[in-house]
């Protein structure tokens, strides 16, 4: 049995969580410029300190020579392989955990650059994977970035007072949650999007904002509904058709 590697006095952590003494009240995210000059994150844990690079893969570390393993496979990759899904599967979560701590540090831009990476990443999988894969933890993955990305999206609008794009980004949040997945059983949902956890906080965020829209926006509102039924939208239309009855007559 090999050795267990032992670390040096300065590795000790001690010094740093005593500084940044943890709270359970709320998260506990920052800002910090490393020893090269940098910028990282960190979020404090009950027992540590998780930390991420500022911009790139979040972990720093470069697979292949690539930026990203998303940036590897869809350059060369005619079928994913499991293992390849894996280690993109892995990819996601550290840029899923990234973008919560941004969003928290309100970058909204920046947590949405790293929930469409995540979209990307996820659109390869079941456009390549091979038959093998379990494309339902992908699908969960999924969710979670649609409802981050709109989050931080609709996020910045309302920090620019645009109410009324925060509302379209919403509404496109919506209908992400919706948009079919595969025709794959694997993707089955027993639970419908629309009475999802996920469409219940955006339309929750959705309501707050309602009653900030000026009466005058009714008629925008209401040539959206008559534009997304032109187009057979039904699900965005029925959307817009709540918005109508949440503002009233």
């Amino acid at each position: 049995m090999a050795t267990p590697p032992s670390g040096n006095p300065e590795d000790d952590l001690a010094p740093i969580l005593t500084r940044w003494e943890f709270s359970s009240d709320q998260p506990q995210v920052r800002f910090l410029d490393g020893i090269d000059g940098s910028r990282r994150i960190q979020i404090r844990l009950e027992a540590g300190i998780l930390q991420f690079e500022g911009v790139g893969r979040p972990d720093g570390l470069r697979p292949q020579g690539g930026d990203s393993w998303l940036e590897v496979l869809r350059t060369c990759a005619i079928r994913l392989t499991v293992s390849q899904c894996e280690a993109l599967r892995r990819e996601l979560m550290l840029y899923h955990q990234r973008a919560a701590a941004l969003f928290i540090l309100q970058e909204f831009d920046a947590a949405r650059r790293d929930c469409q990476h995540n979209l990307e990443a996820i659109a390869l999988v079941r456009a390549h994977a091979e038959s093998k894969v379990d494309l339902g933890s992908f699908e969960l993955i999924r969710v979670a970035a649609v409802l981050m990305g709109t989050r931080a999206e609709a996020s910045a609008c309302v920090r620019r007072r645009d109410t009324q794009g925060a509302l379209a980004a919403i509404d496109r949040g919506l209908a992400g949650l919706h948009a079919p997945h595969t025709a794959s059983p694997q993707l089955h949902r027993d639970d419908p999007p629309a009475d999802s956890a996920e469409a219940d906080m955006l339309r929750a965020m959705r309501d707050a904002l309602v009653p900030k829209l000026p009466s005058s926006q009714r008629v925008d509102l209401e040539v959206r509904l008559q534009r997304a039924l032109r187009f057979e939208n039904y699900k965005l239309a029925a959307i817009l058709r709540n918005e109508l009855r949440q503002i009233g007559d």
